[in-house]
């Protein structure tokens, strides 16, 4: 759809699941309490838990995430850096931005358009 860019479809569709896919990552593999994880990515203890009761992604999508190699390393150096507190937002944002390139590649046959400079 023409008034329908990339970037929508991406905030609406694949964030969604790459931030659930991260947290899953960081309960499951690090062991954080949804507080805890909350706490680290800016936001509250219910909404980790609606992550994690597929209450704001798909399961099957996030699956996908975890099981695509290109996908689940980004997904994996997100989680390391936030339970390390490594991150920075720039970090976050990169590969957030990357993974998302990536998925909406492979899932909707799309490539992000460059930034343009004027």
């Amino acid at each position: 759809m023409l008034l329908r860019p990339h970037c929508e479809v991406a905030a609406s569709e694949v964030l969604p699941s790459i931030r659930a896919a991260v947290v899953y990552y960081l309960s499951k593999h690090y062991n954080l309490s949804n507080y805890v994880i909350a706490k680290k990515i800016g936001t509250t203890a219910s909404t980790v838990s609606n992550y994690l009761k597929d209450k704001r992604s798909k399961w099957d999508k996030v699956n996908e995430i975890l099981n695509d190699p290109e996908a689940s390393k980004l997904v994996k150096l997100m989680a390391k850096l936030i339970a390390e507190d490594k991150a920075t937002p720039e970090d976050l944002s990169y590969l957030m931005c990357k993974t998302c390139r990536t998925l909406m590649r492979k899932w909707q046959k799309a490539t992000c358009l460059p930034i343009p400079s004027f």
